[in-house]
């Protein structure tokens, strides 16, 4: 084969990569965002754990107190 055809062969084979690529940002986009959101929820959800323990301490030692 010569330097033309493999030039052809090189373009329509990024040319078809490009249409089973299509969206494929959006996808990557829509996973970082739904990962951030459950972060999010898990660390919301570990800082409500830790202020509860901190409020049943909090209770124990004034109780202790009495």
């Amino acid at each position: 084969m010569n330097l033309t055809k493999y030039l052809l062969l090189a373009i329509l084979a990024l040319g078809s990569a490009t249409v089973y690529a299509e969206g494929g940002a959006e996808r990557s986009m829509q996973f970082w965002q739904a990962f951030r959101e459950d972060q999010q929820r898990l660390h919301d959800k570990q800082q409500a754990v830790v202020e509860r323990e901190r409020k049943e301490q909090q209770q124990a030692r004034e109780l202790a107190k009495d």
